[in-house]
């Protein structure tokens, strides 16, 4: 299972799919999710697979993924040649400085360029920078001048900007790191989820939705939730973990310790059957998990718990060191975990009460 799930990782990791921009994730997720299985696209672009249960009155449970990822759009080009933008999601502009980018240009074709930043050659001394503004910083792609970047490179306003990272697995202590994490691990979990519900059927008829523009307010949740019908939801994320310097003195989502498993956070409460009956299930089969109450934050969970009759529904998901930045912290065990924690959820999920 490892080599299989490093490169299922590194494809989605290093693929780019900005907000309302997912079509390359989604391409990957069709040929990746079991052949066995049909897949649907609704108008907003979300896809939803669904494997059939055995029961006669299955419940149906759906997990959730979204497939996009915070990034850029060019919103300006300078007479000198560089690029402004602005943000697609909510970014910590103080990690952009001197990163590099990956603009797609209106050919398709990807060009390379970085964010710029003045020299500490000519600040005065005793300067301290400040936290910049999106407005405050531009792109350098080594134009020299603005008709060079609309005729040589093919960028025009529009065009869109995405993290360029390349991903890295160290096996000593089956560490990966890479961009997009969020939320292209809970993508990779739920591919993964699928096949081994297809070679090893249970009970419940199980949906999984990957879902767009979730960085964007939920916009590909408020549609999935007009037609999708579950008796239970999980929504997985790539849970930013706090495990680091600086944060809080009890950090409850750590790299390595775990599934995150969240009761709350202030745009959704975990529904407490769903999260007793999990934390009952890890115990039984030994399955590291880690619960969370944040105070920040939120996912599709939002809108896909309201639908219908309403879902009950929690998140969950991988820990990420440095979400919504150029590389993010995570670790293959507490993914390997996720996945056996949701397949034996599944598995057992004929203990879970509905109505």
């Amino acid at each position: 299972m490892k080599e299989p799930s490093i490169s299922l990782i590194r494809n989605l990791s290093e693929c780019g799919g900005v907000s309302g921009y997912e079509d390359d994730v989604a391409s990957i997720v069709r040929s990746q999710l079991p052949d066995s299985v049909a897949v649907e696209k609704d108008n907003g672009g979300n896809l939803v697979a669904v494997i059939p249960g055995k029961d006669p009155n299955p419940l149906t449970i759906l997990f959730a993924a979204h497939m996009d990822e915070v990034g850029f759009i060019v919103s300006d080009i300078l007479p000198e040649g560089f690029l402004k933008v602005s943000m697609i999601g909510r970014w910590n502009t103080l990690t952009l400085p001197s990163s590099p980018v990956d603009i797609v240009n209106s050919r398709g074709e990807k060009v390379r360029g970085v964010f710029g930043q003045i020299s500490p050659h000519f600040l005065k001394a005793g300067t301290v920078p400040s936290v910049p503004d999106i407005d405050d910083l531009f792109i350098d792609i080594g134009a020299m001048n603005d008709q060079s970047v609309r005729d040589d490179f093919n960028i025009e306003i529009g065009n869109i900007a995405v993290a360029f990272t390349p991903f890295v697995y160290s096996p000593f202590n089956e560490i990966i790191m890479g961009k997009a994490f969020d939320d292209r691990l809970g993508v990779a979990t739920l591919i993964e989820l699928a096949h081994k519900i297809a070679s090893y059927p249970i009970g419940a008829t199980v949906k999984f939705a990957f879902t767009v523009q979730e960085e964007v307010g939920v916009r590909g949740a408020s549609i999935l939730s007009n037609y999708i019908k579950a008796d239970i939801a999980f929504i997985v994320e790539g849970a930013p973990a706090d495990d680091m310097p600086r944060g809080p003195k009890r950090p409850q989502t750590c790299v390595s310790k775990g599934a995150h498993v969240r009761i709350f956070d202030p745009t959704h409460i975990g529904n407490p059957e769903i999260l007793s009956y999990v934390d009952s299930v890890a115990r039984d089969y030994d399955i590291p998990i880690q619960k969370s109450v944040r105070k920040g934050g939120g996912t599709d969970a939002m809108k896909i718990a309201l639908s219908n009759r309403g879902v009950k529904s929690i998140v969950v998901g991988v820990p990420v060191r440095y979400a919504h930045s150029h590389c993010g912290v995570s670790s293959l065990s507490d993914y390997r975990n996720l996945i056996e924690l949701l397949y034996v959820v599944c598995e057992n999920s004929r203990k879970i009460t509905v109505g």
